[in-house]
């Protein structure tokens, strides 16, 4: 198993809670998918009533795009009654911040991505991403073929207490770019893969991951073929190449950004 490196809580004025939820442990040393997952399982039982989120690649710029995809008007909180007394350069000002602000913006993103105003219907995803050309649909696969993440990348590990797996998407929302689907739409796409027994495990800054579970069913493939070839231009090879990787893996990729080829500095 990669080996699990916590990180120690030092400041003593912010609350474990909110500690976990910021930065609650790195996976280091990290050989396969495999290995990574087998450390997300074992997480999952230390913290039990907590659900964990990994930020899947590069974790400065997925912390980057999500602090600037919050400012939606959907899931912007104005912390400002809070803090207003409070001199910036007083040690009051984080203590407050961490301990009252960032559980009150982590709860209206709960409450926000729940609101049944904001829920978007799978199939109106369709066409965002039908720009995707042939290097775009190699990459999508070469997610689920290939290990991402080189053997001395940290993966970050965030714990929070939310009702389901699809909601720790609340501990970090992202989509920022317009060609991106944004948070609500990749809250979308993370329900309907719920539906086919994958359970979310967390984002970065342009993939979405799963694990499969004991829900997945193998005669169900073919209609999620077809869902994924409605949010991405899928051709007949390309399907029958996912269909393989899906029934073969047990984890399940998806790019969320506008060219996912890009992220690899594809050459073809």
């Amino acid at each position: 198993m990669a080996k699990i490196k916590l990180n120690i809580r030092q400041d003593e004025q912010i609350d474990l809670d909110v500690h976990q939820f910021n930065h609650y442990a790195d996976i280091v040393e990290i050989q396969s998918w495999a290995e990574l997952l087998e450390c997300y399982l074992a997480l999952k039982q230390e913290v039990k009533s907590k659900k964990v989120f990994l930020v899947l690649d590069d974790s400065a710029q997925a912390e980057y795009t999500s602090m600037h995809a919050v400012k939606d008007h959907r899931l912007y909180i104005d912390f400002s009654d809070d803090l207003n007394d409070i001199d910036p350069n007083d040690p009051l000002w984080n203590q407050t911040y961490q301990n009252v602000c960032v559980p009150k913006q982590f709860q209206h993103h709960v409450q926000q991505l729940s609101h049944l105003d904001h829920q978007r219907n799978f199939k109106s995803l369709a066409g965002k991403m039908q720009h995707y050309d042939e290097n775009d649909l190699e990459a999508l696969v070469y997610f689920n073929e290939n290990l991402l993440i080189s053997t001395n990348t940290e993966i970050t590990v965030k714990v929070a207490e939310v009702e389901t797996e699809s909601l720790k998407l609340a501990m970090m929302p992202n989509g920022y770019f317009s060609c991106d689907f944004d948070s609500f739409e990749n809250f979308a796409i993370i329900q309907q893969m719920q539906h086919y027994g994958f359970e979310f495990i967390g984002l970065g800054a342009s993939l979405l991951g799963w694990i499969k579970t004991s829900d997945f069913k193998a005669e169900k493939i073919e209609d999620l073929i077809q869902d994924l070839a409605v949010i991405y231009p899928l051709d007949s090879s390309h399907q029958k190449a996912m269909k393989a990787l899906i029934l073969k893996n047990n984890y399940l990729i998806l790019p969320y950004s506008e060219s996912p080829q890009e992220y690899l500095d594809y050459d073809l």
